[in-house]
């Protein structure tokens, strides 16, 4: 780092020098601080697994067929069935479960082309001509 001192003047310079490589490694220690604290608070989590999970295409499509999938099994167990006690219901609720949850995930993409022309075809106005 730093060769003989020779003098006070020598040791006057190295310790100024050496007090400003102090004040920027505070700094930077302050800075990375803050960024860390940032980043490991629960919400940034959730959004940068968030972003990684939806940054792969593959992954995206995966992740709304399995959500499509028990969204709508759950929903027409709960449609079909309701809340049953009884044994035969719910194994009859659990196999309705089962096979919507089949369904909508193999056949996600017609129905995603479905979905997309009842969009057009009823939900979305149509753009007027001048």
């Amino acid at each position: 780092m730093v060769g003989k001192i020779n003098n006070v003047a020598e040791l006057d310079a190295v310790i100024v020098e050496f007090e400003k490589r102090k004040v920027i490694q505070e700094a930077l220690l302050i800075s990375q601080w803050h960024e860390t604290k940032e980043s490991i608070k629960p919400i940034n989590l959730l959004k940068d697994a968030a972003h990684r999970l939806t940054d792969s295409n593959t992954m995206l499509g995966a992740v709304i067929k399995g959500i499509g999938g028990l969204s709508m099994g759950f929903l027409t167990k709960n449609l079909i069935l309701g809340h049953t006690t009884s044994l035969p219901g719910k194994i009859l609720g659990t196999a309705l479960n089962l096979t919507t949850t089949g369904t909508v995930y193999s056949n996600a993409e017609k129905l995603k082309a479905y979905g997309v022309a009842l969009y057009h075809n009823f939900i979305k106005k149509p753009k007027k001509s001048a």
